[in-house]
Order: C-alpha cells, then sequence, then structure tokens
C-alpha cells in the first residue's frame, strides 16, 4: 500500500479522535454545570425549609406553611438521591480524563503523520498500535449521548481544512 493511503487512514482516525475527545469535554462541561445547579438548587431549598421551620417556632404553622415546607423537603431528598445516584461531578471528571487521554493519542497522531515512514509496515503496525490505545480510552470512559458525539464530530470536520 502506498504511503498516501497510511496517511490518509491516520487522518482518518485523528478525526474521530478528535471528535471523541470534543464529545467527552462537552459531556464533562454539561454534567458539571448540572452539578453545580443541582446544588445550588438543593441548598436554596434547604435554606428556606429551615427557615419554614424557625418561622413556625410558635407552634401553629399556617395550612400552606406546612404543605410548601413539606413539598420541599421530598424534593430536596428526591434531588439529593439523583446527584447522589448518577455521580454527576465524579462522571464530569472521568469524561475529562478521557478528553485529556484523546489529547494525548492525537499528539501522537499528528506527530505519527508528520514523521518520515520508510517501512511502511512497520508504519501501518505502529498506526494500529495508536488504534489500540484509541480502545483503550474509550473503553475506560463514561457513555456520552450519540448526539453529543455527532455534534463534535461535525465541529471537527467543519473546522477540518482550517488545519
Amino acid at each position: 500500500m502506498p504511503l498516501s493511503e497510511l496517511i490518509s487512514a491516520t487522518e482518518e482516525l485523528r478525526t474521530k479522535v478528535r471528535a471523541y475527545r470534543a464529545a467527552h469535554f462537552a459531556a464533562s462541561d454539561h454534567l458539571r454545570v448540572f452539578h453545580y445547579v443541582l446544588g445550588f438548587a438543593l441548598i436554596a431549598m434547604s435554606a428556606l425549609v429551615s427557615g419554614s421551620v424557625l418561622q413556625s417556632a410558635d407552634g401553629n404553622p399556617s395550612r400552606s406553611l406546612t404543605l410548601t415546607t413539606g413539598i420541599l423537603s421530598t424534593l430536596v431528598v428526591i434531588l439529593t438521591a439523583i446527584q447522589t445516584t448518577f455521580k454527576l461531578g465524579e462522571r464530569g471528571e472521568a469524561h475529562r480524563s478521557a478528553a485529556d487521554g484523546f489529547g494525548r493519542i492525537d499528539r501522537k497522531l499528528e506527530i505519527f503523520v508528520h514523521r518520515e515512514h520508510s517501512d511502511l509496515r512497520k508504519g501501518w503496525d505502529d498506526l494500529a498500535a495508536i488504534s489500540e490505545e484509541v480502545g483503550n480510552v474509550e473503553t475506560g470512559a463514561p457513555a456520552y449521548m450519540r448526539l453529543t458525539y455527532r455534534k463534535a464530530l461535525r465541529e471537527v470536520e467543519r473546522d477540518a481544512p482550517e488545519r
């Protein structure tokens, strides 16, 4: 096989790696924002419930205050369970770590494209080894929505000619 096919295969893999990286960064950002929004909402609702309890210290809270406090207390428990169960912060960090792994692979592929390949068979073997690294990083990474990947791929492909 000619050198041009090796370089073409490398550029295709590089496009995928960049899309994986962008998708993991996007997923990390979404999870981080959701984690903070949910956390602040929990703090605010807990403060409201606590303030309501203190306000009704005279022992005769109104029916609407009791109902509102009960709903907010239940909502705090549900949202706390969601935050704990889905581990939003930890998953966001796992996505960021995967994106960093794909960044390292992208740099390897960039070097691979620009180096001399006098032995094409060795070049293909080296490319296969880098491709295995992609699989290893993706295997240990949390999943993201297909839509996130498609959007990232479109952005990478749109920006490709500029590079």
